[in-house]
């Protein structure tokens, strides 16, 4: 068996390589941004405002007892902190966020994420479906969508 996937909700699912184990755990949040290297008069440079998808991903072994990975709710329940920082907030005013681009924004939820989930290898983070970042603790991942 090379690849199995299974979506226990339209917002959940996981995957077995053959090898390894991962779960995701996706989520909408709306937040106000603006690029702060973006050049002066530039319209991303000003305040705007997008619905992003978030996916988070954990890869963790089999628990011998659960017979899973990693509990959902435990998941929602562990990052939902990080989450009400984020959703409907100006992530500007969030201090120790580099930028308001994509690939800072998931570089910052992997960071915070991996504090309190320290399963949570990956984190994909859309804009608008297929306009995004992907950014991963693995060195070695082929970072496509899943």
């Amino acid at each position: 068996m090379s690849w199995v996937t299974v979506y226990e909700t339209g917002s959940s699912g996981a995957n077995f390589n053959g090898q390894s184990y991962r779960i995701w755990k996706e989520m909408t949040l709306d937040s106000a941004v603006r690029l702060r290297h973006a050049p002066g008069g530039h319209p991303l440079a000003g305040t705007h405002g997008h619905t992003f998808t978030l996916r988070l991903h954990l890869a963790a072994p089999l628990d011998a007892v659960m017979g899973w990975t990693v509990d959902f709710g435990d998941v929602k329940a562990l990052f939902n902190p990080i989450f009400k920082r984020l959703d409907h907030h100006p992530l500007y005013e969030i201090a120790n966020l580099p930028d308001g681009d994509a690939a800072s924004i998931a570089a910052w939820v992997l960071r915070e994420g991996g504090a309190v989930l320290p399963a949570i290898d990956r984190v994909d983070l859309y804009e608008t479906r297929g306009c995004g970042a992907i950014v991963s603790r693995a060195d070695s991942e082929e970072l496509i969508p899943v």
